[in-house]
């Protein structure tokens, strides 16, 4: 069938996120391993070309990393399906049994790599531990040799015909070894991590795949033979076809391509961000596993070809993902938006906004929270039109605009207009808009939300600050305000609320190691009771969760870095890593180095770090991220971060994030005991600040909160005393109102929660000299935005 093109065969739906590894059988049945935790096996029906899903296999604790399939043998007549995963854990199953015969607990890392021996009822297995396995399977499982000398995880392993065994590693090489386990060559040639290996006997070779876009060939010597180019990303997998003299290959660039004679003969193109995966057939046709969370299959026989609708779908999902790419939103790339995935991730707390990919359109959500309901509710579609005029701007009604957002209110009906330039009061937009099209007032702020996310925008009030933006250059910061209840603070950071670069204050989500977003532990609310009079607050000054800084756009830290890289000298990043790095503030990496590199990059110069510290705190949001840069290193990260934080180090930017970054350090156990371990080297750090801007006073007055929360909870009463002198201490250095209202919640509740020590505890605030007469002063209010404090110094003098 050479010459032949592929095209869709078949598209296989059953796995809610990214299918990651692939496996088939002699019958041409095929096995999908995905982030959703199961593994699945697909029976191929050769009358109708078909696929129908037979088993799900839902023994692993977290994502499928890689999955297997032994043939069939006397002990096990209809073969064994392994599955590899990020708990560490290999698993074998009865392929018609959907629970696990065996649990196989070798490696202390995530299993990413298995592959076949050349015995029956054996296999290969590389994990992040940075070792390969050989496991043989009799009565019970058994490792028979451990393959140690990567200094990497291991990414890929395989046999070759003479029972040698290759594996490939993130740390650029391939090694060579005996089957008792000896190293008998180690292969360089490759830039950065390999991804993968495979034997091609009809080759006299065997390939490797790489990080660094490039396929080599290796003789069985260990001789390089040839190197081919094509792609423009990872390659993340390869699989030989059943001719063994071409093979195919999947990558980061959205494409398969098929490989004869050294050559890229042909490229598919999928409607999908990443190719994780890719399998031959005994028939001859292609299977893949993609980041939409579906596999498909692609045949050069045309009897096996999809139907029309099916290929029109096909072909309109990918120029829809192509015009994606070219398309952005509030300075992100729509391309770079998650799809339908995102959906199963839940929310922060009531009312966050989501926008996703959905088959060609940008859809919002928001994170609707009632009881123990909680769930995202869809708004609607949300476009941007087309319809531009000389300067490049939106007509709309006859009027030029920066945006003009299609938003789809109510199913069936034809989707509202919401025009609106930069520099535009955004609250009278919102109303605008609600009132012309007869909407609920109730909808105001959720339109003002949505308007400054994705116009990248933040709301101006009337009084303007004196802060330059650091990020930007040329624009001015000024406080920016929403009425949200059950939030501590009123000022919302631009950079990590509202979609542009900046270190403004922002208002941080409710966190905590205890709550989560689920429905059964709704968010915590502000630890205040109110009476129905704003002005007569009444704080309980309980110990709530810790506060974090949770929100943030990948894109324009990317651009930032970008911008930082192009003009090093030493230390500069090539290909996608800035990328990969990036991605770590939405999600875990399953590639180690991923943070080692992280961490390298605090040899840029210091000017250069804030961006990188960026990428920290939003990476530590997730737990697995957060147990991992945490144990980076011996907990190197705390030092770091201190380093920035101390009156010695002259970069305020760096200050602010290196500040923010610990507070959200606090939202996982690991992150949250590494604090606890260096809590008094950090609060003798933030104690020698001074002159910091209204944005840092915010940062540091969350630490600080945080850690008197921390004091408290662990009942460290040594801690008590030096909160007590440092705290009233430190207010009298801040001059935001926001900042002090937080370090009287935190001073609030030392003495409300201190027992039996509360009298020297307030003994001790009473010796401040400053504090008291500064306490008294704020009892006067001068503009709204003082009431909270106001109300709260009131209550600790009553305390005191």
């Amino acid at each position: 069938m050479s010459g032949k093109e592929f095209t869709l065969s078949r598209t296989l739906y059953g796995h809610s996120l990214d299918v990651r590894c692939i496996a088939v059988t002699p019958s041409n049945d095929i096995i999908s391993g995905s982030r959703d935790k199961t593994a699945k096996f697909w029976k191929y029906n050769p009358h109708q070309s078909n696929f129908e899903e037979v088993m799900t296999y839902k023994d692993q604790q977290n994502f499928v990393a890689c999955v297997l399939y032994l043939d069939p043998t006397e002990e096990f007549p209809d073969g064994l399906v392994v599955t590899g995963g990020n708990d560490s854990v290999i698993l074998v199953y009865k392929p018609s049994e959907p629970f696990s015969t065996f649990t196989i607990k070798e490696h202390s890392n995530t299993v990413c790599a298995l592959g076949k021996a050349n015995e029956a009822n054996a296999f290969l297995t590389g994990s992040w531990d940075t070792n390969a396995k050989y496991i043989k399977i009799s009565e019970t499982p058994k490792c028979i040799v451990t393959f140690t000398g990567h200094t990497e995880a291991i990414w890929g392993v395989t046999q070759l015909k003479d029972n040698r065994i290759v594996s490939a590693s993130a740390d650029k090489t391939l090694i060579v070894w005996s089957s008792d386990g000896q190293k008998l060559q180690s292969l360089s040639g490759h830039t950065d991590c390999v991804r993968a290996v495979i034997e091609a006997p009809a080759l006299n070779a065997f390939l490797s795949i790489s990080n660094d876009a490039s396929i080599k060939v290796w003789s069985y010597g260990g001789d390089l033979i040839d190197t081919y180019y094509g792609h423009t990303s990872y390659i993340y997998d390869i699989a030989v076809c059943k001719d063994s003299q071409s093979f195919v290959t999947s990558d980061e660039d959205r494409t398969v391509r098929y490989w004869e004679n050294g050559e890229n003969t042909q490229t598919i193109m999928l409607p999908a961000q990443s190719v994780w995966s890719v399998a031959c057939l005994n028939n001859g046709d292609i299977v893949t596993g993609s980041s939409d969370g579906l596999v498909r299959v692609f045949t050069q026989d045309k009897s096996r070809y999809a139907d029309e609708a099916a290929l029109t779908k096909y072909r309109e999902e990918g120029l829809a993902l192509e015009r994606q790419s070219k398309q952005e939103f509030g300075g992100v790339k729509v391309s770079d938006l998650p799809g339908k995935e995102a959906l199963y991730t839940p929310g922060k707390k009531a009312g966050q906004m989501l926008m996703i990919r959905d088959e060609g359109k940008v859809i919002a959500y928001t994170w609707f929270v009632d009881g123990e309901t909680c769930f995202w509710d869809k708004v609607g579609e949300v476009l941007g039109s087309t319809d531009k005029d000389s300067s490049g701007k939106t007509v709309f009604e006859g009027k030029s605009y920066d945006f003009v957002f299609s938003v789809d209110v109510e199913e069936g009906k034809p989707p509202l207009k919401l025009p609106y330039n930069r520099g535009d009061d955004v609250y009278q937009v919102a109303n605008n808009f609600l009132t012309k099209n007869f909407l609920p007032a109730t909808y105001l702020e959720q339109v003002v939300d949505f308007i400054l996310k994705n116009s990248s925008q933040q709301y101006v009030p009337p009084s303007s600050s004196a802060y330059q933006d650091p990020f930007t250059g040329g624009n001015r910061y000024t406080p920016s305000y929403q009425n949200n209840t059950g939030q501590l603070g009123v000022n919302v950071d631009p950079f990590t609320g509202g979609s542009s670069y900046s270190t403004r204050a922002p208002n941080p989500t409710t966190s905590s190691v205890a709550a989560t977003a689920g429905c059964t532990n709704p968010p915590p609310v502000d630890p205040t009771r109110t009476t129905g009079d704003p002005n007569s607050t009444i704080y309980d000054f309980r110990i709530i969760p810790y506060k974090t800084f949770d929100s943030g756009v990948p894109g324009v830290i990317l651009k930032k870095l970008k911008e930082f890289n192009s003009s090093l000298t030493e230390y500069r990043l090539f290909g996608n890593d800035l990328e990969n790095l990036v991605q770590l503030c939405v999600e875990p990496s399953e590639n180690a180095t991923i943070y080692e590199l992280l961490f390298k990059m605090f040899e840029w110069p210091e000017n250069n770090l804030f961006p990188v510290l960026d990428i920290v705190r939003m990476a530590v949001r997730n737990e697995h991220s957060n147990t991992i840069i945490s144990k980076l290193y011996e907990g190197v990260i705390i030092k770091k971060l201190q380093g920035f934080i101390n009156s010695e180090h002259a970069v305020v930017n760096n200050r602010i994030v290196a500040l923010r970054t610990i507070c959200n350090l606090c939202s996982h156990k690991s992150g949250e005991n590494l604090v606890s371990e260096n809590i008094y080297d950090i609060i003798g750090n933030v104690s020698t600040v001074r002159h910091i801007n209204a944005n840092g006073q915010l940062a540091l007055a969350t630490v600080l909160m945080n850690l008197t929360l921390m004091i408290l909870k662990n009942k460290e009463h040594a801690g008590y005393k030096v909160l007590a002198e440092v705290l009233p201490d430190m207010i009298t250095t801040l001059d935001d109102s926001e900042a002090q209202f937080r370090i009287y919640v935190a001073i609030g509740t030392l003495m409300q929660n201190s027992d039996s020590l509360r009298p020297e505890v307030v003994e001790k605030i009473k010796e401040s000299g400053e504090f008291l007469p500064l306490l008294k002063l704020h009892f006067h209010v001068t503009n709204e935005a003082q009431n909270k404090r106001a109300n709260c110094a009131k209550q600790i003098y009553s305390l005191l």
